[in-house]
């Protein structure tokens, strides 16, 4: 299983937004095979 890290730093609502986007899109069922971790800056 491969690996996604993504380190986010949400100072700002728009940011937040953002990191949520990308954090739904990579835990979606279309990807599969890939562990998500999210970890603060």
């Amino acid at each position: 299983m491969k690996r996604l890290l993504i380190v986010h730093h949400t100072p700002s609502p728009n940011l937040q937004a953002m990191y949520e986007a990308v954090r739904a899109g990579a835990t979606t069922d279309e990807v599969g095979g890939v562990e998500v971790a999210a970890r603060p800056a």
